[in-house]
């Protein structure tokens, strides 16, 4: 053997060590990842089987119910689905109406979803009105308010939605009577609940009433509050260690595989790849999200590591030594 065959065949052992040892430092960070996050994730997957259906009741009005007025509504707010395409909240609105024997009037609530760039914008915010009859009535019919987030970074994310609330009294051949919060003290009582399955519900986070009117706005509010909607976190855990997961072993089939190997089973690779989406996202979301950018981008890296190795492997067997020429 030839002092230039002996040190070439060593410089190749030193070269496959080196990939070696990089291999095992990111497997390592692979895995100490998942050892870190597994006890985090077992908890929230056991609190979300384990905890209760629904979410806690939880009132809105500043006002105890025992302070009510002889005449006065009680509604109760379920949040029961979230439209992530068309950015809609699902609310069940249900609850009773009390009026008084000297009662001519329909009490009407308006709940208006409110975001900072409504108040720069000409007209109302979007809203929903519920009427109740001026006899004493019950009602339960659903809801839909718009709320504002950014589905594309699922599972990371997350929705928010500022609510007003107006008192109106309605009588006949007369112009709706728009209540202060004042005058609405004691007449109008309102409750919150979370009952959505795939996310979970923070607040009300009670608001100023006067931060979210616009000046031209024709209503007073006499409530105001914030609702945030978030993914549960094991779900966000799971998503980015399956995602992990899938490219290490994308990783180690493009680097450490024998070429013929991975050019067989490419297309078993990528449809590999591609099948974390039918794990990790559900049925109904149809559009694209982080984990489909990311898998796509792990789906990208394999089939080009691929080409380049089939480019080497070739130039290699053609016995060219134009790649050659440009290491050295």
């Amino acid at each position: 053997m030839s002092p230039a065959e002996g040190s070439g065949g060593e410089a190749e052992q030193r070269s496959r060590r080196l990939r070696f040892r990089i291999a095992f430092f990111l497997t390592s960070l692979v895995t100490l990842c998942v050892v870190v996050t597994l006890p985090f994730s077992v908890k929230s997957v056991v609190d979300d089987i384990l905890g209760p259906v629904t979410g806690r009741v939880m009132r809105i009005t500043r006002d105890r119910p025992e302070a009510s007025h002889r005449s006065h509504t009680k509604l109760h707010m379920a949040f029961v689905a979230i439209d992530e395409t068309q950015l809609l909240a699902s609310i069940r609105v249900s609850g009773h109406h009390v009026c008084a024997a000297a009662c001519d009037w329909s009490d009407r609530v308006l709940f208006v979803s409110v975001t900072q760039d409504d108040l720069d914008a000409d007209g109302m915010p979007p809203s929903v009105s519920v009427t109740l009859p001026q006899n004493n009535s019950e009602i339960s019919e659903v809801i839909q308010l718009p709320v504002r987030g950014h589905p594309i970074h699922y599972p990371f994310d997350n929705y928010r939605l500022v609510v007003g609330v107006v008192l109106q009294r309605l009588r006949p051949n007369s112009p709706p009577e728009t209540l202060s919060a004042a005058d609405a003290k004691g007449h109008l009582f309102l409750s919150v609940q979370e009952l959505l399955p795939r996310q979970t519900m923070t607040g009300p986070f009670m608001l100023d009433r006067a931060s979210i009117r616009a000046a031209d706005d024709p209503f007073e509010y006499v409530e105001a509050f914030e609702m945030r909607f978030e993914r549960p976190p094991y779900l966000q855990v799971l998503a980015v260690l399956l995602v992990l997961l899938i490219a290490s072993a994308a990783a180690y089939s493009v680097f450490l595989r024998p070429l013929h190997d991975l050019v067989l089973n490419s297309g078993a690779l990528v449809l590999g790849v591609w099948g974390i989406r039918s794990i990790l996202t559900p049925a109904n979301l149809y559009y694209l999200t982080a984990i489909d950018l990311a898998l796509s981008v792990v789906i990208i890296f394999t089939l080009g590591a691929i080409t380049v190795r089939a480019l080497m492997y070739v130039h290699d067997q053609a016995g060219m030594d134009f790649l050659r020429r440009r290491r050295l």
